[in-house]
């Protein structure tokens, strides 16, 4: 997986995009999240809208780092939401029911508006 940044906002949000494939190979041994790499060590406080329309395949691994992330974001104040999301990933985040811990959304304006934000 790729974790690009896409843009810092003056309301607050931070857009990033990741493409590829987000398995058990994106993760380092030392637990660092991929997020904190892209943002920082403080990349829990910002409100993050995640554009994932180059994922076309996740696995366990994933699951857990989606979950894990919105937990430190709950614990540090900030926000994190999952749009434009593939079909055959969001079958799988379906099936498992990530959507009752971490926002799912269809694009990006119903992903800042479940952090409380407006249009772009």
């Amino acid at each position: 997986m790729k974790i690009t940044l896409a843009g810092i906002e003056r309301d607050g949000f931070v857009k990033l995009t990741a493409d590829g494939t987000i398995t058990v190979a994106d993760f380092s041994a030392d637990g660092k999240n991929p997020l904190e790499s892209a943002l920082g060590p403080s990349f829990a406080t910002f409100k993050v809208l995640l554009n994932i329309s180059a994922v076309n395949y996740i696995d366990s691994s994933a699951i857990g780092w989606l979950i894990g992330s919105q937990k430190t974001f709950r614990e540090q104040g900030g926000g994190f939401a999952v749009y434009h999301i593939q079909p055959a990933v969001r079958q799988v985040l379906d099936l498992l029911k990530v959507g009752r811990v971490v926002p799912l959304c269809n694009d990006e304006i119903s992903a800042r508006d479940t952090l409380g934000g407006g249009q772009p």
